[in-house]
């Protein structure tokens, strides 16, 4: 059997009474057999919703996106609200943006079908308050040096047990999600994967690791690294170098300094040098990347005897991606440059021939999150690094639903439920309880104090407060609309001390309105029972005589 909230008592008592009950109320309600299926069923389903008309489709997920935005009562108004969805947001005349409720806006630009950037919403789950708050962290050493920031990141996905294990969480937060295989994707409690997720540290550092960033970073210093001990001696751009290699991660490759100054030295053109005669192609693409053990490299001038050094592959990338302000969205921004596709498959030692750059081509194409793609199988490593490097993105047609969207959305289903059924004890209280919401969306949309008070009165809700709260008669509104903002800015002064809508947000001011309004209203129907009784009264007396 469903459970049912309810209030005890009226007014100000009724209200004390709801504060006290309403959390262990609110839990009952949610863990109700019905309630618990319907908001289940959208957090496992939405995710497969990719048009409006799926959407309109399942009546049980519409019934939660709608009950999220107080619209319950459109439920069957299928067309109407297939056009509020489908509204072009971009466009002033679109419904969704001509209607006064704004709800039905908030609706399309959470779904956001017609849309390009995809569903999104303002979430208030703990899990993205935090990630609100740790924005800044950069890498994970920020976060698992801090121990109580830790924790509390660690709680809000329910990972408590494991703040003291940073060297396990050290690799679930650096897993490459994309790769099927890496740690996080390979555990069994998906809520790693989330925590990933949220921070994308893995994310952060590939976006540096690509061929635009490197040449920004060292367009400036690319000429002074004339030999192996300069380039080595700064950490920052060997680095880099490596990463654009991929070879960061090889076998802590940062620390053998010999080896790599070895790599460097050697004469990339002969077939028995140290760096040629590495199982890995990408060490002789370094080399020759640099060229400094290339003895072909200087040219003297037979007049003058002038000794001039001609540029490194490294030099010639870097210069040619100065000229770019933009990276490569798909493969063709690349390979329809001939001039910029020879500089930087010179620089990562690509083979040119006959079907090479469809080879390429193919490759940058590939699916990254596909273990069996092109990219992930072809076993030359250097087009690995290449492709991560250009990192042209994959266009997907399909729908994603951000982190958050699911919870946000029954959160709010889940609390406007509460609300209503609170209603049907004491209409005014379900008004008390959503005041706060109320007030916080039309006080972030519109923002004039003017338009304010007008949204006020478009409100049947917020109406329904101020007037009762301003003690107002019923007729009020039957008055000129200049008449009543000029009545509302007074008697708003009048009561609270301030003029403007957005003055009630404030929660001293907020609480004083509340109670104004549930004493008044409290007032206003006793005397209406009283009333009511004392004709009763009359009409019996007079019957008796």
């Amino acid at each position: 059997m469903s459970y049912s909230p309810f209030v005890s008592g009226s007014g100000l008592s009724g209200w004390e009474f709801l504060n006290r009950t309403r959390e262990k109320q609110q839990i009952t309600f949610e863990k109700s057999p019905l309630v618990a299926r319907e908001t289940t069923a959208f957090k496992e389903q939405i995710q497969s919703v990719q048009t409006s008309e799926q959407l309109l489709d399942n009546r049980n997920l519409l019934k939660v996106a709608l009950g999220a935005f107080g619209l319950d009562d459109d439920l069957n108004n299928r067309e109407f609200i297939r056009q509020v969805l489908d509204s072009d947001l971009s466009d002033a005349k679109s419904l969704a943006n001509r209607l006064a409720d704004k709800s039905y806006l908030a609706l399309a630009q959470a779904f956001n079908f017609k849309g390009t950037s995809g569903p999104k919403i303002d979430s208030t789950t703990d899990k993205d308050a935090v990630a609100a708050k740790l924005a800044k962290v950069q890498e994970p050493a920020d976060l698992l040096s801090d121990p109580g920031l830790l924790r509390a990141t660690l709680k809000s996905f329910g990972l408590e047990a494991d703040s003291g294990n940073t060297f396990f969480l050290q690799k679930v937060l650096t897993s490459d999600l994309t790769d099927k295989s890496s740690f996080a994707n390979r555990l069994s409690d998906k809520r790693y994967v989330d925590l990933a997720k949220t921070f994308d540290f893995q994310g952060k550092v590939q976006a540096k690791d690509n061929l635009i960033d490197y040449a920004k970073d060292f367009s400036d210093e690319v000429l002074y690294f004339t030999s192996p001990d300069k380039l080595l001696s700064d950490t920052k751009f060997q680095n880099a170098t490596l990463a654009i290699f991929g070879l960061e991660n090889d076998n802590n490759i940062l620390y053998k300094t010999d080896f790599l100054k070895n790599v460097l030295e050697s004469n990339p053109y002969d077939e028995n040098s140290f760096a040629a005669t590495q199982e890995d192609p990408r060490f002789l693409a370094l080399s020759k990347a640099f060229a400094f053990g290339d003895p072909d490299r200087e040219t003297t001038d037979a007049l003058t005897g002038e000794v001039t050094l001609e540029k490194s592959a490294a030099v010639k990338l870097v210069e040619a991606m100065e000229t770019r302000s933009t990276g490569f969205e798909k493969s063709s921004d690349l390979f329809n440059n001939v001039s910029l596709t020879l500089t930087v498959m010179n620089f990562f030692d690509l083979p040119q021939g006959v079907g090479k750059i469809d080879l390429a081509t193919r490759i940058l194409d590939s699916d990254r999150s596909d273990p069996n793609s092109l990219l992930n199988v072809y076993p030359d490593k250097r087009y690995k690094a290449f492709a991560d490097a250009i990192n042209v993105q994959a266009t997907s047609s399909e729908r994603t639903y951000p982190s958050g969207f699911a919870d946000t959305i029954t959160r709010n289903y889940l609390d406007r439920q509460f609300e209503k059924q609170i209603g049907e004890s004491d209409a005014n209280m379900r008004i008390a309880l959503s005041l706060e919401r109320d007030l916080s969306d039309l006080t972030t949309r519109t923002k004039s104090t003017d338009a304010q008070w007008f949204g006020v009165m478009a409100s049947k809700p917020l109406r329904t407060v101020f007037e009762t709260a301003f003690n107002l008669p019923s007729s009020f509104g039957t008055l000129d609309i200049d008449r009543q903002l000029s009545e509302f800015k007074k008697r708003s002064s009048q009561y609270f001390g301030v003029e403007k809508v957005s003055d009630f947000t404030n929660p001293e001011k907020l609480d004083q309105l509340r109670r104004r309004f549930l004493l008044t209203g409290d007032q206003q129907a006793n005397n209406s029972l009283s009333s009511s009784a004392s004709i009763v009264l009359s009409l019996l007396n007079g019957y008796a005589q």
